[in-house]
């Protein structure tokens, strides 16, 4: 339990200069993703996205296309910003979000670092599902 009071499930290290992306799994039987993070001492930035397979479509999208799955050529890796990387001070109050499932597939949380060249950070945080 951080003074912020989260009560943290995951605590991760994010080293000086580092960005580390957490990778977390829709449910089928769930609808909406809830998050809450915090740090201790200093401030963190965060962003997230989501990615999922789709067949290919060589129409035009607002999606990323990020790699085709060499095993067969009709799925699509597609990534699509939900938060862009920003520094949050999460230091001093616990940050939160929702988004609701678009489809299956995989949220991504970047935690940078990059910016910090003499502090590594502890990232505490929790991630939820409802139905």
């Amino acid at each position: 339990r951080l003074s912020s009071g989260i009560n943290a499930e995951y605590g991760l290290h994010v080293g000086r200069g580092e960005t580390v992306t957490v990778r977390i799994t829709t449910y089928e039987s769930g609808t909406a993703l809830y998050w809450e993070f915090a740090t201790q001492n200093y401030d963190i930035g965060f962003g997230a996205s989501f990615e999922w397979e789709d067949e290919r479509d060589m129409t035009s999208s607002s999606s990323q296309v990020m790699t085709s799955s060499p095993a067969d050529n009709s799925l699509t890796v597609r990534r699509e910003p939900i938060l862009p990387i920003l520094r949050r001070s999460s230091h001093e109050k616990v940050i939160t979000g929702s988004h609701a499932f678009p489809r299956g597939g995989t949220y991504l949380f970047m935690f940078d670092n990059s910016f910090s060249l003499l502090r590594s950070k502890t990232v505490y945080y929790r991630v939820f599902y409802t139905r």
